[in-house]
């Protein structure tokens, strides 16, 4: 699931907005496994859901036995510590789990969950897209611990 990963920050570099069509033609032509092409817009298009109303402050989150097979202890940690601090709202932590679900990896790491983060945020028309530039500084080394 790297490669899908590897595809998706390719096209954040690399591409405007184009049609799917031209997308695939020029994912292709880099190189990239048309398998590993369908499965980077597929979860790119996990973001055009219908947006999920916020849960209460005083909400506790309980994780299933296969979210938390799959998402590291610092993982929901540092989900937690952003919830609690105001960073994030219910409704992002839940979009952010949702994509690190989908990315299908067997842990996901703090570098892993800074970027969906920031896929997440970025793709928020909220006030929360403000807190983008406090998570990842400008060279996309992590800052807010």
């Amino acid at each position: 699931m790297e490669d899908v990963i590897d595809i998706i920050s390719y096209l954040l570099d690399h591409l405007d907005d184009e049609d799917d069509d031209m997308l695939e033609d020029r994912l292709r032509a880099v190189g990239f496994p048309d398998d590993d092409i369908q499965r980077a817009l597929d979860w790119m298009e996990g973001f055009a859901v219908e947006e999920q109303e916020d849960t209460s402050p005083r909400s506790l989150r309980a994780y299933h036995p296969h979210e938390q097979q799959n998402l590291s202890v610092a993982a929901r940690g540092q989900l937690h510590d952003w919830e609690r601090l105001g960073v994030i709202n219910g409704a992002m932590r839940e979009r952010i789990i949702d994509r690190l679900l989908a990315l299908g990896l067997d842990d996901t790491d703090l570098e892993t969950l800074d970027w969906v983060t920031f896929m997440v945020m970025a793709n928020d028309p909220g006030p929360e897209a403000f807190w983008v530039d406090t998570l990842l500084g400008a060279d996309g080394a992590r800052i807010l611990h």
